[in-house]
């Protein structure tokens, strides 16, 4: 009895009170303190927090035998398919860096509306230190050192993308081309040049097709070392100093532009831009562009398009291309730095075969334009249209490589059932998501 008097006496002093409160205090803070290293401890790498074992199906297994090696989800390899984050600090900042991406932020990339050239410029120079892309980082002088150690795992094919949007806008239609382009291309490497992806939200986005054995790596491009010696390295320069109009139109397009002119220059391989379903293998395809528009009397080529090229490394037309990008870069014009680019300097040449270049017939890649692709996507209502659309996609795997879609057009076009691009989708998708209508 006296005990227990003497409990509740100690029980209503201050002094118990303070102890008692700051022991719970502790508890608390030891408790959070130890779930968070139990989940984040600091000798982990990113590799093993986000890997799983591969599920490679029938159809793949000898691509992933052929890589499991260098595609095995190993600590001591993550850095070849994911950003180099090892500690809990550097987790954290490339958690950072994937919220700072996907912010509804304007993009630092799009001048102005309705800026005249002065005002433009002003407004250039004051965003010259926000633009990395112009500079090395220390991500991007990693970009060489990667992409010699992805080509020398036996591909078939070097292709190369280019993605300088936020990882929240590589929607379902942008993963078919790559979906599409490894199903039909099973035994290639595929180069994505982009800051964006190049971090953990990206490769949770490529990981699907990662697990499988595919090689695929998303990559900080390196602009200043991939025009280094090229024609375009003194148009960096200007640029850098502010003394070159950026032009009205977005200077993402501009260094897509430039961009995938110099990495199949130092590199060599096939690129293709994000809005293609990839529907036959590359193999045997060597300088070729494709053609875009055609004399519709005597069916001569009008224009060439830069959204397929297929080179070889330091291919001498390369060069003419890079050199005619420095000399006569204009920013107001769309397309003036990129198909019509082309164009311009292959009309040029009295033969362009003396640079053994290919124009390939149109429906190689543009057998239909942005203006009738919308019946592309319709449901057949009659017979007729019945029997179009079973032509339609015949004729599509006998002469198309890749369709281009034109996505700033058709983006928002419902892909109805037993359409031209519903029943091509279905047959030559991997991972087959049906979200491909978000």
């Amino acid at each position: 009895m006296s005990n227990t008097r003497l409990f509740t006496q100690t029980a209503k002093s201050p002094v118990f009170s303070t102890i008692s409160f700051a022991l719970i205090v502790f508890l608390v803070y030891a408790v959070s303190f130890i779930s968070k290293f139990s989940v984040y401890p600091s000798d982990i790498n990113a590799g093993e927090v986000l890997n799983a074992p591969p599920q490679v199906p029938s159809d793949t297994q000898n691509v992933a035998d052929k890589t499991s090696q260098v595609w095995a989800p190993k600590a001591e390899k993550s850095s070849d398919t994911i950003p180099q984050v090892s500690t809990v600090q550097e987790m954290n900042e490339a958690e950072e860096l994937d919220e700072e991406e996907d912010g509804e932020t304007p993009d630092p990339l799009i001048p102005p509306a309705k800026a005249s050239k002065e005002q433009r410029m002003e407004w250039f120079r004051r965003k010259l230190p926000e633009l990395e892309i112009l500079n090395s980082t220390n991500r991007s002088r990693k970009f060489h050192g990667r992409v010699v150690k992805l080509f020398d795992n036996q591909c078939a094919i070097q292709f190369f993308m280019i993605w300088f949007s936020p990882t929240r806008m590589f929607g379902p239609r942008d993963f078919l081309a790559v979906d599409t382009l490894m199903k039909t291309n099973p035994e290639a490497c595929l180069v994505l040049l982009s800051r964006s992806l190049d971090t953990r939200r990206g490769y949770k986005i490529l990981k699907p097709l990662l697990d499988r054995g595919f090689k695929i790596l998303a990559v900080t491009p390196d602009l200043p070392s991939l025009v280094k010696n090229t024609p375009a390295e003194a148009w960096l320069k200007k640029i850098k100093s502010g003394k070159i109009d950026p032009g009205k139109n977005p200077l993402s397009v501009q260094f897509s532009n430039l961009i995938r002119l110099a990495v199949l220059y130092k590199y060599g391989g096939v690129y293709l831009d994000t809005d293609f379903i990839i529907l036959k293998d590359f193999k045997g395809l060597r300088n070729a562009v494709g053609v875009q528009s055609e004399n519709q009397v005597t069916h001569k080529w009008k224009t060439v398009n830069s959204a397929a090229m297929i080179f070889d490394k330091e291919q001498p037309i390369l060069f003419e291309f890079l050199q005619e990008f420095a000399a006569t870069f204009d920013g107001n014009i769309w397309g003036h730095n990129g198909p019509y680019l082309l164009t311009r300097v292959i009309k040029r040449m009295d033969d362009p075969s003396c640079y053994n270049l290919s124009v390939l017939p149109i429906k190689a890649f543009y057998p239909v334009n942005w203006v009738e692709i919308e019946r592309f996507y319709r449901t057949p209502a009659t017979p007729e249209e019945s029997k179009w659309v079973e032509e339609t996609v015949q004729e599509l795997n006998r002469e198309t490589y890749g369709l281009h879609l034109w996505n700033k057009v058709t983006r928002g076009f419902v892909i109805n059932e037993r359409s031209v691009i519903d029943r091509l989708i279905k047959s030559h998708c991997l991972i087959c998501r049906k979200t491909y209508n978000s």
